[in-house]
C-alpha cells in the first residue's frame, strides 16, 4: 500500500484526557497537509476500554479526519510492551506518509520503537515542521547545545519526527472525524512486562509546561539570593519556577525546569523573565506565552523586544518590591 496521510500518536493523560501536545500536532498537521495534496490526518489513541465519544469529538474539533481507537481491558496505564507494538501495527495497517509524535517520555519510547520496526529515520525533539523540497517533511531541531538549529529532510518513508510540547498553538475548526475501533487480540500480543510496584515521586516544583504563571531566572539571577526571591514570589503567586540554561548549569534549577530549545517550550498565561537576556534559543521556548514581563538592568537586552511589559532596574529590588506589593494587594482583598 502506498504511504498516505499523516499519523499522530494520541497520547492520553492519566485521567484519559488528550495531552495538549496531541492537539498542537493535529493543528500543525492541518497546515502541513495543504502542502502535500490535502492528505488525511489520522490520530491513533491507545488505552483502556472506556467511552471514547468525548475524545473523538475533541480530536475532531482540532481537525483530525480519522481517529483510530486501540483499546483492551488489560490496559489501565501506559505499558512499554503494548503501546509501541500496537502503534507500530496501526502504522503498518494504515501506512502513513508522515508520523508525528509528542517528544514526551512516552512518545520518545514509542517513536524509537516504531522507527526501528519500520526501518525508517527519526528526527527528535523538533521545534518546527514544514514541507520542503520534493514534498518531503522538513524538521527543525536545536543542535550544538541550542546555539544553532538544523533543518533536516527525511528521505525515507514514513517520515518521522517527535515534537516538543507547546512549540505550536492549538486551534479549533468545525470538523467531524471518522471513528475507527481496532480492538487488540490478546493472543497476538505477549506481555513481557509485569508491574511489581508503583511509586509516585513527590516533587515540590510545579510543572512549567502546564502552569498558568511561570517565573524564570537567567544569568542575572544566578547570584546572591536571586533565585530565593524568585521562589518566594512564585510561592505567593502560585507560579512555577523555571530558568535558562545557565541557571541549570549553575545548579539553581532542575533539567525539568529549563526553558528554551534544549529545555521545554512553555505557553503560560503570564511569563516573568528575571535577569534573562533573551537569546534566540530561550525566546523559542516562550513564544506562545500569553503576557511576558521582563526584568533586566540592561535596557538594550533583547528580551524587551518580546515583552509586553519591560522593567529596567535591579532585579533584586524589583523582585522584593513585587513581593511586598503582592502582599499589600492581597491584604486589601484584591484577588486579581
Amino acid at each position: 500500500m502506498e504511504p498516505n496521510g499523516i499519523l499522530i500518536y494520541g497520547e492520553l493523560n492519566k485521567d484519559c484526557s488528550i495531552r495538549p501536545v496531541v492537539k498542537q500536532l493535529v493543528t500543525k498537521a492541518r497546515e502541513l497537509k495543504t502542502k502535500i495534496w490535502n492528505q488525511r490526518i489520522m490520530v491513533c489513541v491507545i488505552g483502556p476500554r472506556i467511552n471514547y465519544d468525548n475524545i473523538i469529538k475533541e480530536l475532531s474539533s482540532y481537525g483530525a479526519d480519522d481517529v483510530v481507537i486501540v483499546c483492551d481491558n488489560r490496559i489501565t496505564e501506559y505499558n512499554h510492551n503494548y503501546y509501541p507494538e500496537m502503534f507500530t501495527k496501526i502504522a503498518k495497517k494504515y501506512p502513513p506518509r508522515i508520523i508525528l509524535i509528542g517528544a514526551t517520555l512516552q512518545g520518545k519510547a514509542i517513536a524509537s520503537y516504531t522507527a526501528t520496526k519500520l526501518d525508517t529515520g527519526l528526527t527528535a525533539d523538533c521545534t518546527n515542521l514544514d514541507i520542503g523540497e520534493n514534498c518531503l517533511l522538513l524538521s527543525t531541531r536545536p543542535t550544538f547545545g541550542g546555539q544553532l538549529t538544523a533543518d533536516i529532510l527525511c528521505r525515507t518513508y514514513p517520515q518521522m519526527a517527535t515534537v516538543q510540547e507547546n512549540v505550536f498553538k492549538e486551534e479549533t475548526v468545525e470538523h467531524v472525524a471518522n471513528a475507527i475501533f481496532d480492538w487488540i487480540n490478546p493472543e497476538e500480543t505477549e506481555n513481557k512486562i509485569t508491574l511489581i510496584k508503583k511509586m509516585i515521586k513527590e516533587h515540590s516544583a510545579k510543572n512549567i509546561a502546564t502552569a498558568d504563571i511561570v517565573i524564570a531566572g537567567g544569568a542575572g539571577a544566578c547570584k546572591d539570593n536571586g533565585f530565593a526571591l524568585i521562589y518566594q514570589l512564585a510561592q505567593k503567586m502560585k507560579a512555577a519556577v523555571g530558568g535558562s540554561r545557565e541557571a541549570l548549569e549553575k545548579g539553581y534549577i532542575l533539567k525539568s525546569q529549563q526553558i528554551g530549545q534544549t529545555g521545554k517550550a512553555i505557553a503560560p498565561k503570564l511569563y516573568i523573565a528575571v535577569g534573562i537576556s533573551g537569546a534566540n534559543q530561550h525566546i523559542s521556548g516562550i513564544k506562545n506565552s500569553g503576557k511576558i514581563i521582563a526584568i533586566n538592568n540592561d535596557k538594550d537586552a533583547p528580551i524587551f523586544k518580546y515583552a509586553d511589559i519591560g522593567i529596567v532596574g535591579d532585579l533584586f529590588e524589583v523582585l522584593q518590591e513585587l513581593t511586598d506589593k503582592y502582599d499589600t494587594v492581597k491584604a486589601e482583598g484584591n484577588n486579581e
